[in-house]
């Protein structure tokens, strides 16, 4: 590689970058939910990281009676031991958001890899993973989920497993059908004339086509991941006592609905938040990569109000 053919390419570097910097703004300055998503994003990533700065109390600590409402010494209250709900909620940020980030790689590095080597080689062999790709899709995920912790038993790590597994085939289908299409293509062709490799293809060519779809679905699903592996928490598969989860205090809150709501309100409320910002975070990337797809959100939501105004 010439010296100028490294300039060239530092130069196209730096206008993809500028130009997905002015998308961003773009974005950030039409589309107010993405705009609080990214936001929402940063900031629970921010209380992940910083949860031993921040926390009033240890999360497994007895701070004060059972059950008290909340009060400037304790702004959640205290949980049926006598715990602080509020440095439960902060830990189990941690714990959920790391689960469900790495239940979502787990998925990714199985699941892509699959897709796109099934889509580029369209022979038997992955007509047959495909096809079992396919069973695993029959079962709904939580129950794919269950049946990798029953037999694993329960854990932090087999939540990971069992999440990222569920997710697997989802992940592959879907790179599977783009993938399908992209091999049909001209610059793909003329890899294979030249005398390119196929795992050179898939890396080089055909993957960082689906990187834009990839990020997306990754983005979006970190919202269901989360969802699936505070389940399993709930149902005592994932963190033992006395860790901090949302779904295992979700869990042991429920139990208090009638005099100390705020065990359970704490915990859910966050959960609900956190599974929110994803799906809106997934949009606002799609609608970055895509600035025609804001620009057609932004007619069929004028056209939805003009409908329901009954203005013409």
């Amino acid at each position: 590689m010439t010296a100028q053919s490294v300039d060239a390419t530092v130069v196209d570097g730096s206008r993809l970058g500028q130009e997905y910097v002015r998308r961003f703004r773009l974005v950030m300055s039409r589309d107010k939910l993405g705009f609080v998503a990214v936001v929402g994003a940063a900031f629970l990533v921010l209380v992940a990281v910083l949860a031993p700065l921040i926390s009033p109390a240890d999360p497994t600590m007895l701070v004060g009676a059972a059950r008290l409402g909340p009060s400037w010494n304790h702004l959640l209250g205290t949980d049926q031991l006598g715990r602080d709900v509020l440095s439960r909620t902060i830990w189990g940020a941690r714990h959920t958001l790391v689960t469900a980030l790495l239940s979502t790689a787990f998925a990714s590095v199985l699941g892509f890899p699959v897709g796109i080597a099934a889509g580029y080689i369209a022979k038997w062999p992955s007509g047959v993973v495909m096809r079992g790709m396919d069973v695993l899709l029959a079962f709904p995920g939580l129950l794919l989920a269950l049946v990798v912790v029953t037999v694993l038993g329960p854990g932090f790590g087999t939540v990971v497993i069992a999440v990222g597994i569920s997710y697997v085939p989802i992940f592959a289908r879907v790179v599977y059908g783009s993938t399908r299409a992209i091999v049909f293509q001209d610059y793909v062709a003329a890899a294979r004339v030249v005398g390119c490799r196929p795992l050179r293809i898939m890396t080089r060519h055909v993957f960082p086509v689906l990187a834009s779809e990839v990020l997306v679905l990754v983005s979006s699903a970190i919202g269901w991941t989360t969802l699936l592996a505070a389940t399993l928490n709930f149902l005592g598969f994932g963190v033992q006592p006395p860790g901090a989860d949302w779904g295992a205090d979700l869990a042991a809150g429920g139990q208090h609905l009638a005099d100390a709501w705020w065990i359970a309100a704490a915990p859910g409320v966050a959960l609900t938040l956190a599974i929110l910002v994803s799906n809106y975070l997934g949009d606002f990337f799609a609608s970055v990569l895509d600035t025609d797809r804001l620009r057609h959100r932004h007619v069929k939501i004028q056209d939805a109000m003009t409908m329901l105004t009954g203005e013409h």
